[in-house]
Parts: C-alpha cells; sequence; structure tokens
C-alpha cells in the first residue's frame, strides 16, 4: 500500500534520530530500530520486502508444524469471530516469522495481501525490520507495534500485536498476530487486542502441550508461576515425561532433567519444589536400591559410584537403607 512521501521522509528522520541518540536504553522500540539498521543493515526508507516462499516451500513447513496447526485452528478461529469485526486478520507465524496460517474477511483480502501478510511471506526482523512477529520472536514476549513504531516506512500504516507460543521443551515454535491497516484503528484499542492475543496464544500452547502427551495425565503441578500455568505430564507408572515452560521455570527442571526418569512425588519435598537434578538423583538412587534387592554395594556398582559416595548420596536424600 503505497505511503505518502512526506510520511517516508518524517519517519525515516525519527529513526536515525533515535539511533543516533541511542534512545535503545530507555524504549524498546528504540532498541529494535537500532538492531534493524545496526545489525541486520536495513534501512526504513528502503525498497518493501516483498521476500515470499515457494508453494513447495510453504507446504513442507506445514506439514512440520501439522500438530500446531491441527490445535491452533479452532482458537484462532474463535480469536477472529472476535477481533475481525475491527478489520483485523489473524495470523499464525513459525520462528522464522514465515506466515503459516492466516485469517481475514473477504472483503479485507487484498488489503492485507497488499501489505504483503500472505501466506507463505517472511516477516522476520531481519527482513522487515520492527514489527509484531518478528520483534515478537527477537524477544520472546508479546510486543505491540502500532503504525510509525514499524522500522520500515513502508509499514508505518499498520498495527500489528504479536505473541509467542513455545513447544513442550520450553521453546519458542510459533506466534499469534493480529494486524490491522485501519487508519482509525487506535492505541487503546490495539493494547485491549494485545491482552486478548497474549491469553489466546498461551491457550494454543496449552492446548499443544496436551496434544502431545495423549497418552500421559496431565496435571497442574503445585505452586505459582509468573508466566502461566504449571503443567507436567506423568505416564501410567507416575513418572514425568513432559513439563511446559512454566513448570521447568519453577522447578527448575532442564533438558537433560528427563534424560532419567523422574517420579512425581520426588518433585516435591516439604511442600516446596526440589531441583529438577536433585530429583533426578534421588529417583535413581531409589531405583538402584529396587534393582539390587537392598544390596547397597550392588546398588553402588550400578550406578559407577564407590560404596561411601552412595551412602554420602543416600544420606543428601534422607532416603533410609530399609
Amino acid at each position: 500500500m503505497p505511503i505518502d512521501q512526506n510520511m517516508v521522509l518524517t519517519h525515516t528522520e525519527r529513526v536515525h534520530n533515535s539511533i543516533a541518540e541511542d534512545a535503545s536504553a530507555v524504549s524498546a522500540i528504540a532498541a529494535s530500530w537500532r538492531r534493524s539498521m545496526l545489525h541486520y543493515g536495513l534501512s526504513p526508507d528502503q525498497a518493501k520486502s516483498e521476500n515470499q516462499l515457494s508453494a513447495q516451500e510453504l507446504k513442507m513447513i506445514r506439514e512440520r508444524m501439522e500438530l500446531l496447526l491441527h490445535v491452533a485452528r479452532p482458537i484462532l478461529e474463535q480469536l477472529f469471530r472476535t477481533v475481525g469485526r475491527s478489520g483485523c486478520c489473524v495470523i499464525l507465524s513459525d520462528v522464522q516469522g514465515v506466515v503459516l496460517d492466516r485469517l481475514s474477511n473477504v472483503g479485507d483480502d487484498l488489503s492485507f495481501d497488499g501489505w504483503n501478510l500472505r501466506m507463505g511471506s517472511v516477516w522476520s526482523e531481519q527482513q522487515q525490520g520492527t514489527n509484531g512477529i518478528g520483534t515478537c520472536v527477537n524477544e520472546e514476549r508479546t510486543v505491540l507495534i502500532h503504525k510509525d513504531q514499524h522500522f520500515s516506512s513502508h509499514n508505518i500504516g499498520m498495527t500489528c500485536m504479536g505473541s509467542p507460543i513455545f513447544d513442550v521443551n520450553g521453546k519458542l515454535m510459533a506466534v499469534l498476530d493480529v494486524s490491522s491497516a485501519r487508519d482509525d484503528f487506535t492505541f487503546e484499542l490495539a493494547q485491549l487486542i494485545t491482552s486478548h492475543v497474549a491469553e489466546t496464544a498461551y491457550r494454543i500452547e496449552t492446548e499443544y502441550f496436551r496434544a502431545s502427551f495423549t497418552d500421559a495425565t496431565v496435571i497442574v503441578a503445585d505452586g505459582f508461576s509468573p508466566i502461566g500455568t504449571p503443567l507436567l505430564a506423568s505416564n501410567r507408572d507416575e513418572f514425568i515425561v513432559g513439563a511446559n515452560r512454566a513448570a521447568r521455570r519453577m522447578l527448575n527442571l532442564q533438558d537433560e532433567t528427563f534424560s532419567s526418569p523422574i517420579f512425581i512425588n520426588d518433585l516435591f519435598t516439604n511442600g516446596g519444589a526440589r531441583s529438577g537434578l536433585d530429583a533426578a538423583e534421588k529417583s535413581e538412587i531409589h531405583k538402584a536400591i529396587a534393582r539390587s534387592n537392598g544390596n547397597m554395594s550392588a546398588a553402588a556398582k550400578s550406578l559407577n559410584v564407590s560404596r561411601a559416595t552412595f551412602y554420602r548420596l543416600m544420606k543428601k536424600h534422607n532416603i533410609s537403607r530399609q
């Protein structure tokens, strides 16, 4: 969509002044502008980027993300029923900023196509500068980029609201974005919708976690996490087989923690959360004792530690010889 040349010049000057003054210390937007220009080598007045994947490339990515797309689609439709009335489109992208799904009103399709918000278009910060999808990926947090907060002068007619979606290992896997190109789309309305986008993104994340552990029992871990409800997945033997980002953060669970089975009860002692590594260590000691039928020398040997070290580990975890 064409932008008035005077607006382009004014925006370009504003971006350059912000970077020259190094306002990045006090403004997240200014920090993103600085990355866009100095790290990615972009210019706010350069030709519009329309990096577009081929149909085959898009198909391959969508196939890899099939479970997420399946889980997310009805939730996206519910979100669109709310925000679509305001002339917004709903977008799901991967961590490279590739648009994997888009919901928009038929009457708005040409407009969003004109803004290059098409299936298969790339909205990484490296390609487009500051924007709701790419900046969300870069910072792994919910962002609101309103009109001239965008880096590129070609995008200053849009408002983009993006929120991250994390996978079952706590790693970023997608972004939920709501975008509008209406002139009368206010910052106050954008703030309200941004909150709704964040809630919806977390709902997709939770449903994806449940869908990834259909043969396990998903439970809410005791305790509080500021980044969401801590969820654990356990198998029939009550071993932990999965934990979402909130649970990992709250219980200090790392990827290596899951290299050995962890009993649910071993995660909690005296009503508080234990270290994930400590829980795994205690679980291994219990299993070694069980495998050796109480023979401590054999149990120590199975763990490749001395008998004295094994007793010290038992004392550390308050495990009795019985």
